[in-house]
């Protein structure tokens, strides 16, 4: 498995909790996206965007900690994984609900994780909170085990059709990060929040809720993901993380919807002029051929010979 949702086997992690210079940016995501296909069937091997998104998280986060040791929630290697996007000096762990490739422990209880408070210098999840009933259990153990300073990256979907494995609970907008810092705090975690952002769309019409947070205070030195993402809306970031930037009043489904009706619209107003300039026609004939009988007598006589 590998937690990501598009992949024909899905991990049980969290299944059984309940069950120009912007536009080559832009173009630089998409492409090293598309890098995650198959080369000989052209087969996604995950979700397009979230391999790239989290080989950005482990360059802008993780890549500076001391003896890093990442944490992978979900970590099956079905037809792809985080892991391979990880530098290979970082430690890595991988935790699923079942053994198979990429998995280093099994879980008995997928809401307790089985290490010490203040083990690892990031957790990573990706497509896996919209399938728990109660991520935000999940949430509170990623923070008792991330080192203070640690970061933990979410990646969720914030749009995209149903798709139950073996249950799909959840969306996220641009306020969710906010209510998991004051759910976390009113738990007693000293948690922050770095960065979030609905992440532009690739090849499969999904967009990414993507979520940075820090266990502890401090100011973080790394460049936020989204500054490198022009196309990224709904962006939240660290120091002025209650402004957000880039807002929007539609979901990403509702933005595509809302355009195909204008679409609509417009080939609707298009085939409407097109039946006028028609009728219209068809009137100009017929008042010239009442106005000369002649023509009109000739006319019949060639249908009628």
């Amino acid at each position: 498995m590998s937690g990501f949702r598009r992949s024909p086997v899905r991990s049980r992690l969290l299944f059984l909790t309940g069950s120009g210079y912007h536009q080559t940016r832009v173009d630089v995501f998409h492409r090293r996206a598309s890098q995650c296909r198959d080369d000989a069937t052209g087969i996604l091997q995950v979700h397009d965007t979230a391999l790239e998104l989290g080989r950005r998280f482990f360059m802008h986060y993780a890549s500076g900690a001391e003896d890093p040791h990442i944490l992978d929630l979900g970590s099956m290697d079905v037809n792809g994984s985080l892991r391979s996007v990880c530098s290979p000096a970082m430690r890595y762990t991988g935790v699923d609900m079942d053994a198979g490739p990429g998995v280093d422990l099994v879980l008995a209880d997928p809401y307790v994780l089985p290490f010490d408070d203040c083990t690892f210098s990031a957790v990573v999840s990706s497509s896996c909170f919209e399938h728990s009933d109660m991520f935000w259990l999940i949430f509170l153990e990623t923070l008792r085990v991330l080192r203070p300073g640690g970061y933990l990256y979410v990646n969720a979907p914030s749009n995209g059709w149903y798709h139950p494995y073996p249950r799909d609970c959840w969306r996220f907008y641009p306020d969710c990060g906010l209510s998991l810092v004051t759910w976390g705090r009113r738990q007693g975690m000293d948690v922050h929040l770095m960065e979030s952002f609905v992440a532009p769309r690739s090849a499969d019409g999904w967009n990414d809720m993507v979520l940075v947070f820090r266990k502890g205070a401090g100011t973080a030195d790394a460049v936020p993901i989204s500054s490198t993402l022009p196309g990224a809306g709904g962006v939240r970031a660290a120091p002025d993380i209650g402004v957000l930037q880039k807002p929007f009043d539609m979901s990403p489904d509702m933005q595509i919807i809302n355009t195909l009706l204008q679409t609509l619209k417009q080939k609707d107003e298009q085939i409407a002029a097109l039946e006028r300039m028609v009728n219209e026609s068809h009137q100009a004939i017929a008042a010239y051929l009442a106005a000369r009988p002649d023509q009109q007598n000739g006319l019949a006589a060639e249908k009628n010979p």
